[in-house]
């Protein structure tokens, strides 16, 4: 009887860790982009399009929008970009948008912005909740 209790322990103890790995895997690729361009002057852009797509699996066969944008670098050049991001809306041609490039290439560019794969995030915090629930749950009727 004891082991059947230890199993209903361990058992969501598992969904803990497995919901703590997935939200610590979504967060930690977002602290590593955010790092990647922390030394990177940012500017100011101005929009000249948009591209048209879908953003991955996790899009669900909906409408996508990364704007084009052109913007000078600090010796004056001026250097086009594409959004490595995704959004529902598109943005409107002419809006300027803040960018961050990169000072040794300014082709390499990209919005600062803070980005969480949220697919992850909520995958790993729902599992956290269940397992965490469910230890509770058996821990006060098993004891």
């Amino acid at each position: 009887m004891d082991a059947l209790k230890l199993l209903f322990i361990v058992l969501p103890g598992l969904f803990v860790v497995l919901g703590l790995i997935l939200a610590g895997l979504s967060l930690s690729a977002s602290f590593r982009r955010q790092r990647s361009i922390a030394g990177w002057p940012h500017t100011s852009a101005t929009v000249t399009g948009n591209l048209h797509g879908e953003d991955g699996p996790a899009s669900n066969g909906r409408d996508r929008f990364a704007p084009s944008y052109e913007f000078s670098d600090a010796n004056g050049r001026r250097w086009l970009g594409q959004s490595d991001i995704y959004s529902r809306d598109q943005a409107i041609i002419g809006a300027t948008i803040p960018v961050a490039y990169n000072p040794a290439n300014p082709a390499e560019s990209t919005l600062p912005v803070f980005v969480v794969a949220r697919g992850r995030l909520a995958t790993g915090l729902i599992l956290v909740t269940f397992g965490v629930l469910a230890i509770t749950m058996f821990a006060s009727v098993s004891w």
